[in-house]
């Protein structure tokens, strides 16, 4: 580290007093960095983190290693990448262990931030990218980076910021014991070829689909799927998964021949429709039909009675039509 002393202070503090910019490269030992940044005690953390010795005496004592990791084994990890994210936060690093990939994020943190949870995990996954960037990850026992994220905070009020990005998300209720990069897997592997066909999801069937390796059985399936499946959308998925994605497992000749069965159902599909349509609108006829046919029998009844010298009550009560329509006979 530089020097600085008393003379440069002053220096350091006339130029803070007349705010002359760009006068930083005055004869001194140390560039006064300073000068151009708002937070100068931010400065200062940069100046201590820079320093090997500092950082692995802060990560000893936060991680209580044992044993004690050494200067030789870490060293500064920047990329162009990682320093466009912390560009914002100029008393921030990043040590990488020599011999692994194991880093250590090192900020200081002056105000409260509530946002320091989503922050942390931008950088963890930014540094995970930059690893394994270009890399194809082909083995199960492929181990990803580790990041250790430290915060040293010099606020007034104590720091009571979430720790845990868990604990400032939205849960849903019932999948609460989900973690953060926690993954559900849908194995085609764990399910019988009966299990995949007889599922009521569609998705299903295309997975059974895409299981299946020989063409003949593959045929075989997919005409009973086709014969079931009623759906237009459905069968539109159909029609692709065929043409695409079985391609190269069934015979053009087959391909045609399925295409074409599934032409046929669509119209045998709208005629069902069209047919249901029509059945309940004849039995709606009915019964509107059978409701006219009991009104005119009632207002015959009701129009007899009248003859005969009924009073109007009396016919109300016993036809239970309304005095308006009784007059109208």
């Amino acid at each position: 580290m530089k020097q600085f002393n008393y003379q440069d202070y002053l220096i350091y503090q006339e130029l803070k007093k007349r705010e002359v910019k760009g006068l930083a490269e005055e004869s001194t030992p140390y560039k006064l960095e300073m000068i151009r940044v708002n937070k100068p005690h931010d400065k200062i953390f940069k100046l201590i983190l820079a320093e090997k010795k500092q950082a692995i005496e802060l990560i000893n004592k936060v991680l209580n290693l044992s044993p004690k990791l050494t200067e030789n084994e870490i060293e500064r990890y920047s990329t162009e990448h990682i320093d466009y994210l912390l560009r914002e936060s100029v008393s921030d690093f990043v040590y990488k262990m020599k011999q692994m990939d194991v880093f250590f994020l090192l900020e200081h943190q002056s105000t409260m931030d509530y946002n320091m949870p989503k922050r942390i995990l931008e950088y963890e996954v930014e540094i995970i990218k930059e690893v394994v960037k270009g890399k194809r990850l082909t083995k199960n026992n492929h181990k990803l980076p580790m990041v250790i994220p430290i915060v040293i905070y010099t606020g007034s009020r104590r720091w009571n910021v979430e720790k845990y990005i868990q604990d400032c998300q939205v849960i849903l209720k019932g999948a609460e014991k989900v973690k953060l990069g926690e993954y559900y897997v849908i194995d085609v592997n764990d399910y019988s070829n009966e299990e995949l066909e007889n599922d009521e999801l569609f998705l299903s069937k295309v997975l059974l689909l895409e299981k299946l390796k020989r063409e003949e059985e593959i045929i075989q399936v997919l005409d009973r799927i086709i014969h079931t499946e009623k759906d237009s959308k459905n069968q539109e998925i159909l029609k692709r998964v065929i043409a695409f994605i079985l391609k190269g497992k069934i015979s053009d000749k087959n391909i045609e021949k399925l295409m074409k069965k599934l032409e046929r159902e669509e119209p045998d599909m709208v005629i069902e429709v069209l047919q249901k349509e029509n059945e309940r609108q004849r039995k709606i006829g009915i019964r509107e039909g059978v409701k006219q046919g009991i009104k005119q029998a009632t207002l015959k009844i009701a129009k007899k009675m009248l003859q005969s010298g009924i009073k109007l009550e009396e016919i109300e009560k016993v036809t239970g039509l309304t005095k308006e329509e009784i007059k109208k006979l």
